[in-house]
């Protein structure tokens, strides 16, 4: 990385803040970035409650109301605050904020404009046509996997604006053992086989999925052993209590923990035996990365960049089809039964995240993104 000699004015512009895989990349970019490489500025348009992180470390924010994607009068504001505070890239996030920060350029905004795109779902046509436009006015986009760039690329994006950047985490934070409370918290036993997920309870996770895994693997073990199963689902979302309804109705509520919002997740982590990701559609899952920095082998759906992390090289866990009952279950109980195989993929799973998949690595990446021009 450059010195303070080079340090640049970045404005990450943001519709509002949640609680998930997005809003833990922005915050390790701007804990890693601001005050060293760059002066970080926030402006978003929701008033929620800033995030602790960038309260603490004392980051100037600034309230743009954006109520549409083509909001003329939020690029006007964009545009002038970038000439008032002097910045030289913007980074955005959702389809939102990319729009209204390239319309800026039509304000006269001469800020490198930088959009992440952490997710790949199906486009109509018409939204292709006008990202390509949009895209003209943008200079980069970085794809958190090689599948994420592969469907720019189909969508007619181009080449050398598309940089893939993987996600990354902090090998020291998550990887460093803790003594977890979970067990104790939620009066699980110590020879209990807990499998966690952690994401928002929304039709992409592919829960209700997950759920009709459960009952297979509980079906497929010995009577008494089924009984030390437990997953440990953590999130929140529309359809939660769908799920737990779901979860009566399958006959596995005595076997599932549905704990809710944590902040804790890598005590979670150190408490569990296997994580697993059951989404049907996926770009590069944060918590698949910070799961395998804690040691935790990965079943996951074969989605997205997925199989860029979990795969034959790597072996630090096993994909399967979404929709896979059979295969899903089968593939944890892989994990519960042969000890030698979880002892492997659980190495292996720390070595991956820390050999490709680090923090530091995404940062300094990122930082030469904004760096250019």
């Amino acid at each position: 990385m450059q010195g303070r000699e080079q340090m640049l004015n970045v404005l990450h512009l943001i519709y509002n803040w949640g609680k998930g895989g997005f809003e833990s990349y922005v915050h390790s970019l701007v804990e890693k970035l601001h005050g060293r490489e760059c002066n970080i500025y926030i402006a978003y348009s929701e008033r929620v409650p800033v995030p602790e992180l960038v309260e603490g470390l004392g980051i100037q924010t600034f309230h743009i109301p954006m109520k549409s994607p083509y909001d003329f009068k939020a690029a006007g504001e964009v545009a002038n605050l970038c000439k008032k505070l002097s910045i030289h890239a913007v980074h955005t996030h959702f389809i939102r904020e990319r729009y209204i920060s390239a319309i800026s350029r039509l304000f006269g905004n001469r800020a490198r404009l930088i959009y992440t795109s952490h997710v790949i779902v199906p486009k109509s046509p018409a939204l292709k046509l006008t990202n390509r436009i949009i895209h003209g006015l943008e200079d980069n986009i970085i794809a958190v996997c090689g599948a994420g760039r592969e469907q720019m690329l189909t969508e007619g994006l181009n080449k050398n604006k598309i940089e893939v950047i993987y996600n990354g985490v902090d090998i020291g934070f998550w990887g460093k053992r803790v003594r977890s409370t979970i067990r104790s918290e939620f009066s699980l036993k110590e020879e209990d086989f807990v499998i966690t997920s952690a994401g928002r309870f929304n039709e992409v996770k592919g829960h209700r999925f997950l759920l009709e895994c459960a009952r297979r693997l509980i079906q497929l073990v010995p009577e008494n052993e089924g009984k030390r199963v437990r997953f440990f689902l953590v999130g929140e979302g529309e359809l939660l209590e769908e799920c737990r309804k779901l979860a009566v109705q399958l006959g596995i509520s005595g076997n599932t923990v549905f704990a809710g919002f944590r902040s804790d997740i890598r005590n979670i982590f150190h408490g569990s035996d296997l994580y697993v990701s059951s989404s049907k559609s996926e770009a590069l899952s944060m918590s698949i990365i910070e799961a395998l920095a804690c040691g935790l082998p990965v079943v996951a759906t074969n989605v997205g960049g997925t199989s860029e992390v979990v795969n034959e090289e790597n072996q630090c866990g096993c994909l399967v089809e979404y929709g896979d009952v059979e295969g899903f279950a089968r593939a944890m109980l892989k994990f519960m039964e042969d000890r030698e195989f979880y002892s492997t993929r659980s190495s292996n799973a720390s070595r991956t995240a820390a050999e490709k998949f680090s923090l530091d690595k995404m940062v300094k990446e990122t930082y030469n993104l904004y760096l250019r021009g």
